[in-house]
């Protein structure tokens, strides 16, 4: 009866170390699936923050030249008929002077 019960324990015992070892196997796998999925979603990121930055580069570029000078000159003249002031038409303010204008 003793060696019985003895076996009936080994047995039970490897029973629990061959099911371990399947839970181990399936959370491996798992865990590999998760890698795979997260890495393939981080390639996905990336690839889109790089498409936002060149987006980004060119806004840049776009809002540079609208706002360059020489547009705003052109179009303050054309638009508004403006003109740039001559040599002896600009009056310079000193701002530390005391007194009233």
């Amino acid at each position: 009866m003793k060696l019985d019960n003895k076996s009936n324990n080994n047995t039970f015992q490897i029973l629990i170390l061959w099911i371990l070892v399947l839970v181990s196997a399936v959370s491996v796998v798992f865990v590999n699936h998760l890698c795979r999925q997260k890495y393939s979603e981080l390639s996905y990121l990336e690839s889109s923050a790089s498409k936002l930055e060149t987006n980004y580069g060119r806004l840049i570029l776009e809002f540079s030249a609208w706002g360059s000078m020489h547009r705003v000159e052109l179009l303050a003249s054309e638009n508004h008929q403006m003109v740039i002031p001559k040599h002896d038409e600009i009056v310079i303010i000193d701002s530390n002077r005391e007194g009233s204008y």
